[in-house]
């Protein structure tokens, strides 16, 4: 198979806040090409959130004298269109890409592309989540999670194993083995990846006993970002249930609570209901969380796109 994995790494919570993104291409299953740029975001995006950079590592000093996409684009257009493009949570990295062409009115590039987390989801059962570091360590995969490139190279590793495992030899041929509709994009249309059950989410919103739950480690990392931090959450989750997830953030040190007080650090919104808080509809945790910001309290609201780009 050929393809290009790409992934983008961002500034901010803003979309068009692009930092980083690394393009690898796979010619015959193997690793042909690579190509990695730091990128100085837009002027009015390029403010580096501390819990970006935690994250990812890239710091404003590292961009400062790096072009911006538009000076570089051309090239990367040129690497991608009419390609097969695949990525871990597609709809970030595609929600990125074209965010940013949309702040330089940048016509939409033409190409297919495929989701990894969504193969995953319908190809391996039981996991306690289909986060990238998640799934690439389960099939035995060292990498530099978060970096750019790492991450690209090991979405195309996923989809490889995946064809494996479901005796195709194609990604036409998987999309139809699993259910899958493939994504595309071209300039003034945008259809994203979807699977044939409704993408009918994993998660819940039931209460969840979190004195019942029990991290499945005593040593802990104390610079992951979840390290020591309360985490509550609102809405339906699509990557995992809301029991898992607040497994993950134990496993990680973490405290999750099922309610918003002054001294919780993250409040994780389900992808859906982000885009209802988006419109102005809000739940009573988030009108909680955003009562308590503006008493001062160092309260995040985060997506979750964002979340399980921390894990």
């Amino acid at each position: 198979m050929d393809f290009i994995c790409i992934d983008f790494e961002t500034a901010n919570e803003k979309r068009a806040s692009i930092c980083a993104v690394a393009l690898i291409y796979f010619k015959d299953n193997e690793v042909y090409e690579t190509k990695e740029w730091l990128i100085k975001p837009p002027a009015e995006y390029d403010t580096f959130n501390p819990f970006n950079v935690q994250i990812h590592g890239i710091t404003y000093e590292d961009v400062r004298d790096k072009p911006e996409i538009k000076e570089i684009w051309p090239e990367i257009e040129s690497i991608i269109s009419n390609k097969m493009i695949v990525a871990h949570n597609a709809a970030f990295d595609m929600s990125v890409l074209r965010a940013v062409l949309d702040v330089y009115s940048i016509p939409y590039p033409c190409f297919n592309y495929i989701c990894t987390h969504k193969v995953s989801v319908k190809t391996w059962d039981k996991q306690v989540n289909y986060t990238l570091k998640n799934i690439g360590n389960m099939l035995g995969y060292i990498f530099n999670h978060h970096d750019p490139h790492d991450d690209a190279k090991i979405a195309g590793k996923i989809l490889i194993e995946a064809c494996k495992l479901h005796g195709v030899e194609s990604i036409g041929a998987l999309a139809k083995k699993i259910g899958m509709s493939i994504g595309y994009m071209e300039p003034g249309y945008y259809r994203c990846c979807s699977v044939s059950n409704g993408n009918k989410s994993l998660g819940n919103d039931q209460y969840v006993k979190v004195k019942d739950l029990i991290a499945s480690t005593s040593e802990f990392d104390p610079d992951h970002p979840l390290y020591g931090k309360k985490v509550a959450f609102t809405g339906t989750l699509i990557s995992m249930t809301r029991e898992n997830a607040m497994q993950v953030v134990l496993n990680y040190g973490g405290q999750p609570a099922n309610s918003v007080v002054k001294d919780t650090d993250y409040l994780v919104m389900g992808l859906q209901d982000y885009s209802k808080f988006v419109d102005g509809k809000e739940s009573s945790k988030t009108k909680r969380a955003k009562s308590l910001i503006n008493d001062g309290m160092l309260i995040q609201i985060i997506d979750e796109d964002e979340f399980i780009r921390m894990i």
